[in-house]
C-alpha cells in the first residue's frame, strides 16, 4: 500500500488548516491547541500503541491517517466538531484519490472520537486515548498556562509507553519543579486516568502509570 500518511501529513492544505486552529485558539485563549503539532503526537502514540500490539504495517498507517484528520473540524471551534471533522475527511479521502482497505473503521473512528471506550474498532480505541493522554508541554497554550492545574502540564516533557505481561505502562517524563498535588486535583487529570483504565480493561491489561519510572500513586487511589 502506498504511504498515504506521508502524503497527508506533508499537505500544504492540512498544515494551513492547523496553523489556522492554532491561531484561532490562541485569540479565544484556549488552555490547550487541537493543533498540527497534536494530531501529530496522537499519531506517534498510535503508532507506538499497535505496533506493540503487533498490527501489521497497512493498518497502522490507517491510523495514523485518523489521527492527522481527527481534529481539522476545530476550525470552527470545538463544539461539534468531530463530526466536522469526519465530514472532511470523507470528502478529503475522496478529493485525493486516497483508498483505505479500512476506511469505514477511519471515519467511525473521526467521527467518534469524542466518545468513550465502547466501541471494538481499535483505531477509534488509541485515538481517543492519545487524544486524553497528550498533556505535555507542547499542548499547553500560553493562556492554559496561567490557569491552576493545567499549568501543571507545561513541565511534562515526554510519554512513554511499554505493553508487557499483560501491562499497560506509561511513564510521564516530567520536571522537577511540577506540582504534584496541583496536578493531582485538576479535573483533567482525572479524566487522563479514566482514559487510561478504561483502553486497559477494553484490551484486557493490566494499566500501570508512572511519573518519572516511580508509580503515580494518585492514579491508584
Amino acid at each position: 500500500m502506498k504511504d498515504y500518511f506521508s502524503k497527508i501529513e506533508n499537505d500544504d492544505e492540512i498544515i494551513e488548516i492547523y496553523r489556522k486552529i492554532h491561531e484561532y485558539e490562541d485569540a479565544e485563549e484556549g488552555y490547550a491547541y487541537h493543533d498540527y503539532n497534536h494530531v501529530c503526537n496522537v499519531a506517534n502514540y498510535c503508532e507506538k500503541i499497535l505496533k506493540v500490539l503487533k498490527y501489521d504495517d497497512d493498518f497502522i498507517m490507517e491510523a495514523k491517517i485518523a489521527a492527522i484528520l481527527h481534529d481539522t473540524g476545530c476550525i470552527k471551534g470545538k463544539d461539534d466538531h468531530a463530526n466536522r471533522s469526519y465530514e472532511f475527511a470523507k470528502k478529503y479521502l475522496k478529493e485525493k484519490n486516497i483508498v483505505l482497505k479500512n476506511e469505514a473503521l477511519v471515519l467511525e473512528a473521526i467521527k467518534n472520537h469524542s466518545d468513550g471506550f465502547t466501541t471494538d474498532n481499535i483505531i477509534q480505541l488509541v485515538i481517543i486515548l492519545g487524544d486524553k493522554i497528550d498533556i505535555k508541554k507542547s499542548r499547553i497554550s500560553e493562556a492554559g498556562k496561567k490557569i491552576e492545574g493545567n499549568r501543571q502540564y507545561q513541565y511534562i516533557n515526554d510519554i512513554q509507553f511499554e505493553i508487557t505481561n499483560n501491562n499497560f505502562c506509561i511513564n510521564f517524563i516530567c520536571d522537577e519543579q511540577i506540582n504534584l498535588e496541583e496536578l493531582n486535583n485538576y479535573y483533567f487529570t482525572k479524566k487522563v486516568f479514566k482514559a487510561i483504565k478504561a483502553f486497559a480493561d477494553k484490551l484486557n491489561l493490566s494499566p500501570k502509570v508512572s511519573m518519572n519510572n516511580k508509580p503515580w500513586e494518585e492514579f491508584y487511589r
